[in-house]
């Protein structure tokens, strides 16, 4: 269409990009009030007025310099793309409570002489705070567009839209009347006279502007306004400028710099930036009224409890353990419902109808039990995991995650880790594969290695239902605890496993946590439930596709023997069995006993994915106790969803008890020697071996989906240590935990167990500290940073950012 264009939503991180560019879309994307929710570009389009308009939403960057090729890698992805001159038109979104510190990257972005439109969001919070903003003035002053929004209720989205078509408009009418230029000189043209009448020229001390003319008159570039934008980044010293221009060029730029830098005692980077500053703060000056003076909010109040330097701590870890509690006793007392209603539908009633049509036995074995006990699986835990789902969206859209990584970064820095780690951290509560993504947002290679090295041992949703499916079969009691020290036990490793990285191959100094923390506010239910209901679907259909595959290839090698033969007795016989049992005598010290070789299995396909673990279990415990034919012989559909209706208001009653004493809770969901909970207690034979099953699946392995995530961002042989480094420590960490539970029984052998895995691990990081030793120049698994080709710069320009190279410059050989 000749009337679809372009626009791109720029700003500060936490200024609410997202948030405008979902109500701009429609769309539903991931918003949140830290820094981060936004690391990779994303892609909508709205029709308004006969155009088709795409929306790009830009990671959040403070500055769209880019001095080094190390830098943070989501801000590379928004200076690269806006550098590439595609965007028609800049939508500069700012926090108008915080004016001041927006700005900046305005002036940038007007520097370009890209069309540019001001959306000042947040407004409701400018009048909360007892301020004015004079949007005409500031309009006037910067030479731009500006509109005001509340853009979580949708307020001043409309008047966005048509200040950005009358952008388009005059650009349109600028190219008609210039008919000698193609239609992109004439919209450069348009950036010459300015987005509003007259382009913003930065007032700059006179030896900068000597520099910036003379640079301009060597550069060969068709616009001069772009030229002079070149010039002023040369002087800046900024990395993507360095890429633009010949050698002769750069070397004059040096002498220029060494020039000014010793006639004014400092570097035109320094002038620069104050000048920009010096400015910014006249402007909000002048464009900010206070009406009344604001009494202290309710945010101060907060915060003078949960960031005090004793109490933040404490008070992060009881906000995670009430997280678990509700997860839990919530979701938990919805569990029976979605189980046994899933049940009766997908297995027993499907059993049913396919016996009574007289279907062959192996093909109702792999429709009911393969397929319906995949869905069965896949469904069940769904309640607990929206519980945890809804109560992180709590936290975050309230405030109060941000402060969460605010106070452990003291932590982490005491340790000698990067606090910024903790961030993308606690998204791996909901899945590993964000939270290794968001470690882009680190401004150090190091770092964002040390961080993505970190987040497999973070315990993700699909541990989560692993977690509550033993909590269910073997801790009755206080379920909610033995989960919550899971958690603590995996961020404990990591932050372990960081000590040792930082230590051996990943030394150098920390940056410091720079990030705002927003004010508190009451999220809205519907907000809430949106977010809950869109991690909750993604992460059941991504379960959905590996665990009903899963439950039907286990179904059919736990029904063929070794030799090929179809028997009915599958789980003593069947090939599955046989190769479990060859494996199972590996995990014996862990105490995992060799008839328990569904727990081999399940470990196996989880590498896969976590979630199939709950799956496999649940299949082959099922047919090791003939649940499911006992279940289709004696169904009765109406019965079986009148028990699970009756289930819920039994398991609210008792929601109370939980709550006041979560560690006597009430006994489990389901009677332990009807179900497959029955079988699995007696196969692992207490809740010891139990324990150290989980805390091997908390630590062994990450998926598949992990393991490409984090071979994409770090490399391949990051990805294959983080593979050994951790499934060694689960294994080592798992059997010393069983060893010394059960040390009563076999003390010798715990000393023993515990001295050799004691001796391989320091062994391990004593290798790890020499290989780094050896060779100071390049760390393992290749951390060279000599020639800027790492791999997570790799990623980043195999996106092509880098070599976007703006469409007003000339290619080096001088072609147009």
């Amino acid at each position: 269409m000749d009337n679809d264009f372009i626009i791109a939503l720029a700003g500060n991180p936490n200024c609410g990009k997202t948030v405008v560019f979902n109500a701009l879309t429609g769309s539903r994307q991931r918003v949140g009030n830290w820094p981060g929710v936004t690391v990779d570009k994303k892609y909508g389009y709205f029709q308004h007025q006969g155009y088709k308009v795409k929306v790009v939403d830009l990671p959040g960057t403070y500055s769209t310099s880019v001095t080094s090729e190390a830098g943070a890698i989501d801000e590379k992805i928004a200076c690269g793309y806006l550098l590439s001159d595609e965007a028609d038109i800049i939508v500069n979104v700012i926090d108008g409570s915080n004016l001041e510190r927006n700005l900046y990257l305005t002036l940038q972005l007007l520097e370009m002489n890209i069309p540019t439109i001001l959306a000042v969001n947040m407004m409701d919070i400018v009048k909360q705070r007892g301020l004015v903003l004079d949007l005409k003035q500031l309009s006037k002053r910067l030479g731009c567009p500006v509109v005001g929004l509340v853009a979580r209720q949708n307020k001043g989205i409309e008047a966005l839209k048509d200040g950005i078509l009358k952008i388009k408009e005059k650009a349109d009418r600028s190219a008609q009347n210039a008919p000698r230029t193609s239609a992109r000189e004439a919209r450069l043209g348009s950036r010459l006279r300015g987005n509003d009448g007259g382009r913003f020229i930065l007032p700059l001390p006179a030896e900068i502007d000597q520099a910036v003319r003379l640079l301009t008159q060597v550069m060969t570039i068709d616009d001069a306004c772009h030229a002079k934008w070149l010039a002023l980044r040369l002087l800046e010293g900024d990395h993507f400028a360095k890429t633009l221009v010949d050698q002769s060029v750069l070397k004059l730029a040096e002498r220029e710099i060494l020039a000014i830098e010793a006639k004014l005692g400092e570097e035109p980077d320094i002038l620069i930036a104050d000048a920009r500053y010096v400015f910014v703060n006249q402007l909000a000056r002048a464009v900010t009224q206070l009406v009344k003076t604001p009494r202290q909010t309710l945010t101060q109040w907060i915060d003078r409890i949960v960031l005090n330097r004793f109490l933040g701590i404490p008070i992060f870890f009881a906000v995670m353990y009430f997280m678990f509690l509700f997860a839990i006793n919530i979701g938990g007392a919805f569990q029976g419902f979605f189980d046994i209603s899933s049940t009766t539908i997908f297995v027993d009633g499907l059993a049913h109808l396919l016996t009574s049509w007289h279907f062959p036995v192996w093909l109702t074995a792999i429709l009911a039990s393969g397929i319906g006990k995949g869905i069965n699986t896949t469904i069940t835990f769904a309640p607990v995991i929206g519980g945890m789902f809804l109560f992180l969206a709590f936290l975050e859209d309230s405030g109060y995650m941000a402060r969460a990584a605010f106070v452990m970064d003291r932590f982490m820095q005491t340790l000698g880790l990067p606090g910024k780690s903790f961030v993308p951290m606690i998204v791996g509560f909901g899945c590993n594969v964000p939270a290794v993504m968001g470690a882009r947002t680190l401004e150090n290679r190091r770092d964002r290695v040390l961080t993505v090295m970190m987040m497999p041992f973070m315990s993700c949703g699909a541990r989560l239902a692993i977690f509550a499916l033993f909590a269910s079969a073997f801790f009755p009691q206080g379920g909610a605890t033995i989960i919550f020290l899971l958690y603590l036990a995996g961020i404990s490793v990591a932050v372990l496993s960081g000590l040792v990285l930082r230590r051996t191959v990943l030394p150098g100094k920390l940056a410091p946590l720079v990030m705002e923390l927003p004010p508190y506010h009451i999220p809205r239910f519907s907000s809430l439930w949106r977010h809950m209901w869109q991690r909750l679907k993604n992460f059941l259909f991504r379960a959905g596709r590996y665990i009903i595959p899963i439950c039907v290839l286990i179904g059919v090698l736990n029904s063929v023997t070794v030799t090929g033969k179809l028997v009915g007795d599958a789980s003593q016989h069947s090939l599955l069995s046989a190769v479990g049992r060859l494996v199972t005598p590996l995990f014996s010290p862990l105490g995992v006993k060799k008839d328990n070789w569904p727990a081999t299995v399940g470990l196996t396909t989880g590498i896969l994915a976590k979630e199939v673990v709950v799956g496999t279990l649940n299949t082959l415990y099922s047919e090791q106790g003939n649940l499911t034919q006992q279940s289709a012989s004696q169904f009765n559909f109406w019965g079986g969803l009148r028990e699970a209706v009756e289930s819920v208001p039994q398991n609210l009653s008792q929601l109370g008890d939980a709550f006041k004493n979560p560690v006597a809770a009430s006994e489990a969901p389901h009677d332990m020697n009807k179900t497959a909970y029955g079988i699995m207690y007696k196969q692992f034979g207490g809740k010891k071996a139990a324990f150290a099953y989980l805390l091997f699946i908390l630590l062994y392995f990450p998926c598949v989906s992990t393991m490409a995530a984090m071979r994409r961002e770090v490399g391949k042989r990051w990805a294959l240590f983080s593979v050994l480094w951790s499934t060694g420590l689960a294994y080592a960490l798992a059997v010393m935990c069983y060893q010394w539970l059960t040390v009563v029984e076999h003390p010798a052998l715990t000393l023993i167990w515990s001295a050799v895995l004691v001796t391989a691990l320091i062994t391990a990081i004593v290798s790890l500290r020499q290989y780094a030793s050896r060779d100071q120049k390049t760390s393992p698994l290749p951390l060279a940073e000599k020639d800027g080709s790492i791999a997570a710069g790799r990623v980043f320009k195999e996106r092509n950012l880098w070599r976007l190279r703006p469409r007003f410059l000339k290619k080096r050989d001088g072609e147009a």
